[in-house]
């Protein structure tokens, strides 16, 4: 279907989104629920900058605003930072609804206008709208029903961001559920790490805890102090004996990206120039030995010279992977970029979603 203003491509698919809803359910506790319904919609936003007049301090920034029902984005222009690929025609192979547009480009700068205003609490007349331009954002709409409700999450089919999960409330856990799953944690290294982690933060609170109550710490309590200690030496015997964790996702650059070492340089990442874009290529490897079915899905981010970059890409299986399956399954990846960042060193900074 022809549009009459610029899209992006699509990155995922259906079911990678359906996996993202997956993580955004389980991390919120509940094991068991239903998708009802999932569809692609195009939804038309107004992408504007905005500058306010402010005595000495004149603010100015980018927002978007959903032409379909007249609410301010701040998710959307950050799309137009990415080197995602742009078209005026929906997907193919996709069958898609659009939205409409209920506000009208001549409507947008005074509608976007009261909107900042009131965001930020100032007049109308001290907000300056300019460089209005339309464009559709492709979402996939999920509606998910959980803990004896229905919600609607909205995943970016660019970048995988599931808008709405906020709103579907955490799963509390029983005693002996958390008992459970903190001794199934503690089978593996990678187990003893995140309670290690989780314990850190326990201990920060309770030492903040224990200088406002005294002795009421919850460090005070003879329990949660061999907790904390079984703790530390799980973290210390995994990284000393067992040297880090191997992880369910890894992710590497193809060989003909890799710089080799020499006298003057360590190993590293070498992009190559195509016709002004810069990409590196490689593929991801996702294993999945826990007990249940479960897509893998991780962002890559490029890092220049120790810092992370604002380029990444989201890399999801196109199916779930098997439990218990130890063997990887590849999935290949391509991060580019055309800003010509003139970094002596190259690496990519993998995070599991």
């Amino acid at each position: 279907m022809l549009l009459d203003a610029t899209t992006f491509g699509l990155v995922l698919t259906p079911e990678a989104a359906l996996g993202v809803v997956q993580r955004v359910v389980t991390s919120k506790g509940w094991k068991k629920y239903d998708v009802s319904d999932i569809k692609l919609v195009y939804v038309p936003f107004y992408v504007f900058s905005f500058d306010i007049s402010a005595g000495e301090q004149s603010p100015s920034g980018k927002a978007a605003l959903n032409a379909f029902s007249g609410d301010l984005s701040e998710f959307v222009p950050m799309l137009l930072d990415r080197p995602l690929k742009k078209t005026r025609s929906t997907a193919e192979n996709l069958e898609a609804e659009v939205e409409a547009s209920a506000v009208s480009m001549q409507e947008a700068k005074p509608t976007a206008q009261a909107k900042v205003a009131s965001q930020v609490g100032a007049q109308k007349d001290a907000v300056t709208i300019s460089a209005v331009n339309k464009f559709y954002v492709p979402f996939f709409r999920v509606w998910v029903n959980v803990a004896n409700d229905t919600f609607r999450l909205d995943v970016d089919a660019s970048l995988g961001f599931p808008l709405g999960a906020e709103a579907i409330p955490g799963r509390p856990k029983g005693w002996n559920e958390a008992t459970s799953e903190t001794l199934e944690k503690m089978k593996s290294p990678a187990g003893w790490l995140e309670l290690g982690g989780k314990t850190v933060g326990e201990v920060g609170s309770s030492i903040a805890g224990a200088g406002k109550g005294g002795k009421d710490g919850a460090l005070s309590n003879r329990g949660v102090q061999v907790i904390v200690l079984l703790a530390v030496i799980g973290v210390l015997a995994y990284f000393v004996l067992l040297g880090g964790s191997g992880g369910k996702t890894s992710c590497s650059a193809d060989a003909a990206y890799l710089k080799k070492p020499n006298l003057f340089e360590a190993a590293g990442i070498a992009p190559r120039e195509v016709n002004g874009v810069f990409e590196i290529r490689g593929k991801c490897n996702f294993t999945n030995p826990g007990k249940e079915d479960e897509f893998g899905c991780t962002s890559i981010t490029l890092i220049a010279d120790g810092v992370p970059t604002k380029y990444f890409k989201t890399v999801c299986t196109s199916k779930p992977i098997a439990a218990g399956i130890n063997e990887p399954r590849s999935v290949p990846f391509i991060l580019n970029w055309t800003d010509d960042l003139s970094a002596k060193n190259y690496d990519l900074q993998v995070v599991k979603q």
